[in-house]
């Protein structure tokens, strides 16, 4: 793991609704980028097929639409940053080569701007038939060596544009490693995890077959989903929504069956997530009464009846105080 200290290190020196913005910007800056990421697979995939090419208003698409709000994200959030040092040079490798990663896509985007503007076969065409019938004389000296110069000038950017794409794929992979493993710094961050649950509509588009789980399984590398799933049970019930909070406590069930959670380590996060709430709570006065109450009526609902109580019927966490 990268580093979890990332939000109580530096948001707490912020007003609330500074924190607040910063929290939505990193929502938005990792939507960005893996959506900004499948649009450029989906379009590097249709550049290999002959009968799929894609245009340059689909680059541009991708670059204003996708990209631009990842490069600003980045530089607001990352170039400034007062994590530690190993979270900084993530970050700033991040930052600095996603910005190499945007210019190789606007030359690109440039060149292939250039070849579907300008027909050089028809001209190629046109040049052939005044050369055929003497006609080229007629022109001013030295057109047809400009042609000719011209052409081996288009075909080299032809080339560049598909040394930019193969270029851009590869730097696409490097930064999907290095934002995998930044993005890991929000895994205690409960507003974060709950706006990006907010959004499963929007991974399960993005991710299909896996969907949220997918991003979780990135912030959580050691446990995976299920911990996601506590870290938003907990919250849910802390601030009175007993309902979500049931919702992601039978997802931590369906999760760890599908992924072969085994239970002794579900019992675990369970127990983490508990004590620290109850501690955090501890220190909020009679709220931690209300959360009891809520928490001793889901605890006596499955699924979370049956994570709690071992083979001889008694409850595996701690006792209620």
């Amino acid at each position: 793991m990268v580093d979890s200290l990332e939000h109580s290190k530096t948001d707490d020196t912020l007003a609330g609704h500074l924190v607040q913005l910063r929290n939505k910007e990193r929502v938005e800056l990792i939507m960005s980028f893996y959506r900004g990421l499948k649009v450029f697979r989906d379009l590097s995939r249709r550049s290999h097929a002959v009968s799929l090419r894609f245009h340059h208003d689909d680059l541009d698409r991708l670059i204003e639409v996708h990209l631009r709000q990842v490069k600003d994200s980045c530089h607001r959030l990352f170039r400034e940053s007062k994590r530690r040092e190993a979270d900084r040079l993530l970050q700033a490798i991040f930052d600095m080569y996603f910005g190499i990663l945007f210019h190789i896509l606007q030359k690109a985007k440039e060149n292939l701007r250039l070849r579907e503007n300008y027909n050089i076969q028809r001209l190629d065409g046109l040049v052939s038939g005044l050369r055929t019938t003497g006609e080229m004389a007629d022109l001013p000296r030295g057109v047809g060596q400009l042609f000719d110069r011209l052409t081996k000038e288009f075909e080299r950017d032809s080339e560049e544009l598909q040394g930019e794409m193969a270029r851009a794929r590869f730097m696409f992979s490097q930064l999907e490693k290095i934002f995998n493993r930044i993005i890991e710094v929000y895994d205690d961050n409960p507003t974060i995890i709950r706006s990006l649950y907010c959004q499963r509509d929007f991974f399960a588009e993005l991710f299909p077959g896996e969907g949220i789980d997918r991003l979780f399984a990135q912030i959580y590398r050691k446990n995976g989903p299920v911990e996601a799933y506590f870290l938003l049970g907990f919250d849910f019930l802390r601030s009175g929504h007993t309902a979500q909070a049931y919702e992601a406590f039978t997802q931590v069930i369906k999760t760890a069956r599908q992924r072969r959670t085994p239970l002794r380590r579900l019992r675990r996060l369970y127990n983490r997530y508990r004590e620290r709430t109850l501690a955090d709570l501890s220190r909020a006065g009679n709220s931690e009464l209300r959360f009891q109450v809520r928490l001793r009526e889901i605890e006596d609902r499955p699924p979370l009846r049956a994570l709690l109580t071992d083979q001889t019927g008694s409850r595996a966490t701690s006792d209620h105080t």
